[in-house]
């Protein structure tokens, strides 16, 4: 069976859970959990996001045609449909915090929220690139035909930064982290902070940490990609050269994916490649593409699984336990579905 054809529209066009029951796809070798999030029905999905609390989301092919947004909790994938009234299609859910909020495109490519049965409209049509736990939510909307950075929060959208800007993501203090005009930038206090490159021309933020550090990559003196890790100053990281790195938790773990050797984990010294793990390889997993990382080292994003269908998965630090009661969810009372 191909590759979804949905799914990996989906997964182009983003380039621009507390589990109480292990799912019988999980498998615990040396150390590490894979889980197969499954779909919504049809062949492939994409992993985006995960909380601390364990909620993941993305989106799931309904059918051979049509894409939906998720949100997985409790070992169950919940279809949060096309977010419209009028214009069935695909959406997909892009961000989500620990209460559950979860942030994306609907089918007709407006941004919305989505909480329990409510859906807030934002009024633009653009991309998602996180969510924090006070509901701010940042991305980038169209203007003409460059695109620009934005923040939503009470109602209304802030611009930020020039045209042609993007946020991609947002901590619990209100950074914001992204790319204008071809250079990484953190917002904070009301300003654009220039983060430099590592000697190139060009460079771009992906993920920020409740702490202020921030990864991305960014072009070398020779012309080359690389991860980068932002820490009051930008240094390189000890990945390979045509990486990035896309996510970064609390604890300094880092997740990016590379040409040709696709996603891998940062861990102080340590380089892994995903597809080395021993519950992928003894699955016959391939390509994992990791989106980001929560503080207990859950991993999500998108691989491909033995049938050659892309999947969206987590994987799961074996250390940990699998099983988590409901109270660790914050507020979980009000997720309901």
């Amino acid at each position: 069976m191909g590759a979804s054809r949905t799914v990996m529209g989906w997964v182009a066009a983003l380039a621009f859970a507390a589990m109480s029951v292990l799912p019988a796809s999980a498998r615990v070798v040396r150390g590490w959990t894979l889980v197969d999030l499954g779909t919504l029905g049809g062949p492939g999905s994409y992993g985006a996001a995960v909380s601390n609390s364990g909620l993941v989301v993305g989106c799931s092919d309904v059918d051979a045609g049509v894409a939906h947004a998720f949100l997985y909790r409790n070992g169950v994938m919940h279809d949060l449909g096309a977010a419209s009234d009028s214009t069935p299609g695909n959406s997909c859910a892009l961000a989500v915090n620990n209460d559950g909020v979860a942030a994306g495109r609907s089918a007709t490519g407006e941004l919305v929220t989505w909480h329990d049965s409510t859906i807030t409209h934002l009024g633009v049509h653009g991309n998602i690139g996180g969510i924090n736990d006070a509901g701010v939510v940042v991305g980038a909307y169209g203007q003409g035909a460059s695109t620009h950075a934005f923040m939503y929060a009470n109602g209304n959208i802030t611009p930020l930064g020039s045209d042609a800007s993007t946020a991609t993501g947002i901590n619990a203090v209100g950074e914001i982290v992204g790319t204008s005009n071809g250079r990484a930038f953190v917002y904070k206090d009301g300003a654009l902070l220039d983060l430099g490159t590592l000697g190139g021309n060009r460079s771009e933020a992906k993920g920020v940490n409740d702490h202020g550090a921030v990864v991305g990559l960014s072009t070398d003196a020779h012309s080359q990609p690389r991860s980068f890790l932002y820490d009051h100053a930008m240094q390189a990281l000890s990945a390979p050269s045509y990486s990035g790195a896309v996510g970064i938790n609390n604890h300094g773990k880092i997740v990016g994916s590379g040409e040709g050797i696709h996603g891998f984990l940062i861990d102080g010294e340590t380089l892994v490649r995903l597809d080395t793990l021993p519950p992928v390889a003894s699955k016959g997993w391939r390509h994992l593409e990791p989106t980001g990382i929560n503080d207990r080292g859950w991993i999500v994003g998108t691989g491909t699984d033995p049938d050659g269908n892309l999947r969206a998965f987590l994987l799961i630090p074996g250390t940990q336990e699998i099983s988590m009661k409901l109270t660790d969810l914050r507020r979980d009372s009000r997720l309901r579905f």
